[in-house]
Formats: C-alpha cells, sequence, structure tokens
C-alpha cells in the first residue's frame, strides 16, 4: 500500500532534518582563530546546521553575538580551562591576547589539558 500524502510529507521532512548536521567547534584560544571560526560558523547555521561553538568563558563574552535569526543554531558553550594553579596559567589569562609571546607556551599546556 502507498503511503498517504500526509505520511509522504513527514518522510521528505524526516530525510532533510536528518541532511542537518550538528558541528562542533573548538578553535585555538587566538582571536585570530576565534572569529574566522564563529564567520564560519554563521554560514553553517544559514544552512540550517547547528553549531556548538566552544571556548573559554571569557573568549565566548568577548565574541560578538551571533544576528537573531542564526542565534538558535549556535550554541555558545564555555568550557574553562584547568586552574591557574595546576598550569602556571595568568589571571584571567584565556587567549593569547591575554598574555606574551612568552606564555603561550602555558596556554598551549592549557588548552591540550580540556
Amino acid at each position: 500500500m502507498a503511503p498517504s500524502p500526509t505520511e509522504q510529507t513527514l518522510m521528505a521532512k524526516d530525510q532533510v532534518d536528518s541532511n542537518k548536521l550538528h558541528i562542533a567547534m573548538f578553535p585555538w584560544l587566538a582571536f585570530g582563530h576565534i572569529l574566522p571560526y564563529l564567520e564560519l560558523a554563521k554560514l553553517f547555521a544559514q544552512k540550517g546546521h547547528q553549531i556548538s561553538f566552544i571556548s573559554t568563558p571569557r573568549n565566548i563574552q568577548r565574541l560578538p553575538k551571533p544576528p537573531p535569526d542564526l542565534s538558535p543554531f549556535i550554541n555558545l558553550v564555555n568550557l574553562p580551562l584547568p586552574s591557574s594553579s595546576e598550569i602556571n596559567l595568568p589571571k584571567d589569562a584565556e587567549a593569547t591576547s591575554d598574555m606574551s609571546r612568552e606564555q603561550v607556551s602555558i596556554l598551549k599546556r592549557a588548552y591540550d589539558s580540556l
């Protein structure tokens, strides 16, 4: 027996929904990486894909807000760095712009431990 028009519509909707992706983006903790990744996230969101954009709380706070039409598709996920005492990370340092060039290796260790 052939599916009814309602069943065909539901099947087509399920097929379209199954073509949508959930993408996790976790850029390096430098705004030269974070901002281009956010722009790429917006392009994916325009296509209806769900994005989990992962960064540290302070970096998430410093990002421009996604446009209202894309906000439902972009989830900004806060992932705190390990405590400063474990890694010797300077206080409030969550991006390369928060520290000297010599301290970036400390940030790399913290990023690797996430």
